[in-house]
């Protein structure tokens, strides 16, 4: 089994409440756990299929929110640290914690360090299930 390790990342990052991805070892390729709405399977197809199939990281297993603790952590500036923990409680933690990178102009840092977490998700995924990747 041989995946493209950016297929599985872009996965990674669209993966929601509302949508998982597979992968299908037999065809190589990742597909949205909503495929029967998409694709013209009878049920014994789609059973089938999710059989044989792998499931990747859920939203939940992923679990970006633990990614900005983390990363927040990481700063060694305690009035840095601070705004940028206030900024995670609550309702709109994503938004208000993605405007305060922008005012602090360490955005980029923010990307760089959730795509590391992406990828090394990604890595351990494939792993786990002894897939080979490029």
């Amino acid at each position: 089994m041989k995946i493209s390790l950016d297929q599985v990342i872009e996965a990674l990052e669209f993966t929601s409440d509302m949508s998982e991805y597979y992968y299908n070892p037999k065809t190589q390729e990742i597909f949205l756990s909503n495929i029967g709405d998409i694709e013209d399977l009878t049920q014994e197809e789609l059973d089938d299929l999710f059989e044989i199939s792998i499931r990747l990281p859920s939203k939940y297993e992923i679990n970006e929110y633990q990614m900005m603790v983390d990363f927040i952590y990481n700063f060694k500036d305690d009035r840095i640290r601070n705004k940028l923990l206030a900024s995670i409680n609550g309702r709109g933690a994503f938004r208000r914690f993605k405007n305060l990178c922008t005012n602090l102009d360490i955005i980029d840092d923010w990307y760089k360090y959730r795509d590391t977490c992406y990828k090394e998700i990604a890595l351990k995924w494939c792993k786990e299930h002894d897939i080979t990747f490029d």
